[in-house]
């Protein structure tokens, strides 16, 4: 079948960097210590969240080649357009991280003799994120003619880069930076590759405006969730950091961590059926519940595997300092995980029909309760009320999601 054909596609593009990831995560909380490694985890935060920066570009591109893509011209002009988009708003997201690299430090307590490497690592992330934005273009373009075969062979290499390459960065010197600057390369191999494989499709940096405004119709709702995501996604991380300082943090990020890489094949299956609803081509209801259907496959038996081995994963994973102090954390987390993966399948259904501006809504009304809800529990429980805060909004997500999607007009 098509879903789990192409389902099977994105989850085997995930799975080998998946699995290096864990032992190599492992070597690095070990190798930075409990701080730098903490920060490391909150640099990750940032490069995902410089992802608003596309102004909702990407996932527009996943659409409008999804519905043109028998139309090589018009694929050309939503690629060029869209590169010239994200590539100088990646240029001044990067600039605003280093006028206020300063600032993010103090803000997250990071220690006097961390300081110095952490701010080396904001300049390094700078030139990063203008690379970041643009392989996502092309990526873009390969999910939206579905081709889910080149498209996964493809993140194999460079997700794998982006794993091994910090950590072998740590072998030459032992700091934050330097673990940074395997990340910056990784990043800029990896969009010589993208490039490489959509060498068919090879365009100029030209503007299109009537191009843009396609894109900004539906990306510009997208951008409001790309924007309020992020911080329900990460923001944790810098309160916690600010509240308990940069030292303590690391201990919520790594199970957290854990739980970003195992959601990323509920996830595939999501970005699977993106492009097919979009298209109109296929019966959007029996999709719909085979997609239901491998999810739950996957995340029942892990989510209670994970869930009752918890201490010993944390142990064996990342050492007994970390298994003490964060294997309730994990527990808690992988609930969440469960109802984050469900909730993938009707956000992408709401999604592919236009209603962006539907999900930025939520997004929008879920902001203040969350970071309120956030801010009283980490103060009352520490990083367990973190955990819960972020397993409690996962669990309304899916059930307003769900209502929506089921009973859309």
């Amino acid at each position: 079948m098509k879903i789990a054909k192409n389902s099977f596609y994105n989850i085997a593009g995930y799975l080998i960097p998946g699995v290096l990831s864990i032992p190599i995560l492992g070597f690095m909380a070990r190798d930075l210590g409990v701080e730098k490694f903490g920060l490391f985890t909150i640099i990750l935060a940032i490069v995902g969240y410089a992802s608003i920066f596309d102004i909702g570009i990407t996932r527009s591109v996943i659409r409008e080649i999804a519905i043109y893509k028998r139309n090589k011209d018009e694929i050309l002009k939503i690629l060029s357009t869209s590169a010239v988009i994200v590539v100088a708003l990646g240029i001044i997201a990067g600039f605003l991280i280093t006028i206020f690299n300063t600032k993010i430090s103090e803000f997250l307590n990071v220690s006097k003799f961390v300081t110095k490497d952490f701010l080396d690592s904001l300049a390094i992330v700078a030139f990063s994120i203008p690379l970041y934005l643009l392989t996502q273009v092309w990526c873009s373009l390969l999910e939206g003619r579905e081709e889910f075969l080149k498209l996964n062979i493809y993140k194999t290499f460079s997700s794998t880069m982006v794993v091994v390459f910090p950590a072998l960065a740590l072998l030459i010197e032992s700091s934050l930076s330097y673990a940074v600057m395997g990340l910056l390369i990784a990043r800029f191999l990896s969009l010589l590759l993208i490039k490489l494989y959509c060498r068919d499709f090879s365009s100029n940096f030209k503007f299109h405006n009537y191009v843009f405004k396609r894109l900004i119709s539906f990306g510009g709702w997208v951008a409001v969730s790309n924007f309020i995501s992020p911080i329900m996604s990460y923001f944790d991380r810098f309160i916690l950091a600010n509240k308990m300082g940069a030292s303590m943090v690391g201990f919520y990020t790594a199970p957290s961590e854990a739980i970003s890489r195992i959601s990323m094949l509920p996830s595939a299956v999501a970005r699977t059926i993106f492009p097919m609803l979009s298209s109109g081509e296929d019966d959007s209801g029996k999709i719909k519940i085979t997609s239901y259907i491998l999810v739950l496959l996957f995340v029942i038996p892990v989510g209670c595997f994970c869930a009752y081995f918890s201490y010993d994963i944390m142990r064996l994973w990342l050492g007994n300092e970390y298994a003490l102090k964060s294997y309730i954390i994990f527990q808690i987390l992988i609930l969440g995980f469960v109802f984050n993966s469900i909730a993938q399948i009707p956000f992408a259904s709401i999604q592919s029909n236009g209603k962006s501006k539907t999900t930025a809504i939520l997004h929008l009304c879920e902001l203040l309760p969350y970071l309120l809800l956030l801010y009283f529990l980490i103060n009352k429980y520490g990083l367990i009320g973190a955990a819960w805060a972020w397993t409690i909004r996962m669990f309304v997500d899916l059930l307003i999601l769900y209502i929506i999607d089921n009973y859309k007009r």
